[in-house]
C-alpha cells in the first residue's frame, strides 16, 4: 500500500463493518432528475459506481486502499446492463489526461490540475499555458501514434469525447478512457451539474455540490433578471 497517500489520508486499508460507508450521503452527488440525464452515480460501502448511458460504459470508482469488488458486488450495487463495458479506477485518481479543454473548468473548480499529466494544446488559462510549456501538451491522435499511445498509458484516467459522429470505440478500446458527455446535454445547466461527475473521480463530492448549487442559484438569478447584490444608490 502507499503509506504516504494513507498518511495524508486519501487511502485507508480499514474495512467498513456494519452501516460504515467511505462514501456517507454527505460526500455523495447524484444527477438531478430534472438536468442532466447522461449518467447516474451510486454508492457502496467501499466504491461508487458512476453509468454513463451515451458511451454505454460502467466506471466502478474504489476507495483508494480497498479491495477491488467482485463482479457480483457491483451488480448487487447498479447491474451492468446489456452492451455495457465496466471498467475500474481507485479514487481519488493520481493522474490524468484531459483531451478536451471543456473539462477543464471543472479541474480548474476543482483545484485539481495537479493532477491533470496531459491536456489539448487549444488550453488557454493561464495554468494550462504554463503546463503546456512544461511538457503537458497531449499528442493529437492524427501526430506521433506512438507518442500519443505512450501519453494515454502512463495516466490513471483520460478524460474523452466520443467521436464527432457518436462513435463511442475510441473512448470503449481505450482501458482507461472515460466518456464525459457535458456537450450533449440539453443546456449549459444541465452540463454544468458535470462537475459532480468529474468530482467523483477525485472524492470532492461535497465541493461539486457546492459549486453546482452556486451555478444554479446565477443562473436563476440571471434569468429573473435579479443581480446577486442589490446596487448601491448614491
Amino acid at each position: 500500500q502507499d503509506t504516504a497517500r494513507i498518511a495524508a489520508g486519501e487511502c485507508s486499508v480499514t474495512i467498513p463493518a456494519g452501516s460504515q460507508t467511505y462514501f456517507p450521503a454527505q460526500k455523495q452527488v447524484h444527477a438531478d432528475a430534472m438536468l442532466a440525464k447522461l449518467f447516474t452515480v451510486t454508492y457502496a460501502p467501499t466504491f461508487k459506481v458512476l453509468t454513463d448511458s451515451l458511451s454505454k460504459e460502467q466506471y466502478v470508482l474504489t476507495q483508494c486502499g480497498q479491495v477491488q469488488p467482485s463482479a457480483a458486488a457491483v451488480n448487487a450495487v447498479e447491474a451492468l446492463k446489456t452492451g455495457y463495458i465496466r471498467k475500474h479506477f481507485g479514487v481519488p485518481v493520481q493522474s490524468s489526461a484531459a483531451m478536451s479543454t471543456v473539462l477543464l473548468a471543472f479541474i480548474d473548480s476543482l483545484g485539481v490540475q495537479d493532477r491533470v499529466k496531459f491536456v489539448d494544446s487549444y488550453a488557454t488559462a493561464p495554468c494550462w499555458q504554463k503546463a503546456l510549456a512544461c511538457d503537458a501538451e497531449m499528442e493529437p491522435s492524427y501526430g506521433n501514434v506512438t507518442l500519443h499511445a505512450e501519453q494515454l498509458a502512463g495516466v490513471d484516467v483520460v478524460f474523452m469525447s466520443c467521436g464527432t459522429d457518436g462513435d463511442c470505440t475510441n473512448v470503449n478500446t481505450q482501458k482507461n478512457g472515460v466518456h464525459v458527455p457535458s456537450t450533449q446535454e440539453a443546456g449549459p445547466v444541465e452540463s454544468a451539474e458535470y462537475i459532480k461527475y468529474i468530482a467523483a473521480f477525485f472524492n470532492l463530492e461535497p465541493l461539486a455540490n457546492e459549486l453546482f448549487a452556486a451555478t444554479q442559484t446565477s443562473y436563476a438569478q440571471a434569468s429573473s433578471g435579479k443581480s446577486p447584490t442589490p446596487p448601491l444608490v448614491a
